[in-house]
């Protein structure tokens, strides 16, 4: 490689450097361990009409699989798929959502809460709206 072909190349990796340090930034706000903002409350309140009765009160897994490590591995895109579609695995079947439009209007507060869960921001306690 040429002498101006590294100085290009040293560069453009430099350049890049800033959007290979930036961790993507929290969808969620959580104060005091247990306080959310509200589109993450309202991601709780969907959470627990909707998804509970199969994967715990807070996510932790019982029927289904554990929420709260299973967004540490699998994309925002990929949640919203199973989601809407659902899912057959090893230990059952997840229905579909995409018919009831609570769950599908309400998908990205429900990311939100689930996500804060995957992170740690938040434990096994019911959360409040922050004021």
């Amino acid at each position: 490689m040429s002498q101006r072909g590294i100085k290009a190349a040293a560069l453009a990796a430099l350049l890049m450097l800033p959007f290979a340090a930036t961790a993507e930034e929290a969808p969620y706000t959580v104060s005091n361990s247990h306080e959310l903002d509200a589109e993450t409350y309202q991601g709780f309140k969907l959470y627990r009409n909707w998804c509970a009765r199969c994967h715990g009160t807070y996510g932790q897994g019982m029927v289904g699989p554990n929420l709260a490590e299973s967004l540490n591995v699998i994309s925002k895109d990929e949640f919203f798929s199973v989601v809407e579609n659902g899912k057959t695995g090893t230990i059952g079947s997840m229905p579909a959502w995409s018919s009831n439009p609570q769950v599908m209007t309400g998908r990205e507060q429900l990311y939100r809460y689930l996500k804060a869960r995957a992170d740690g921001a938040i434990g096994e306690v019911k959360p409040k709206k922050a004021k």
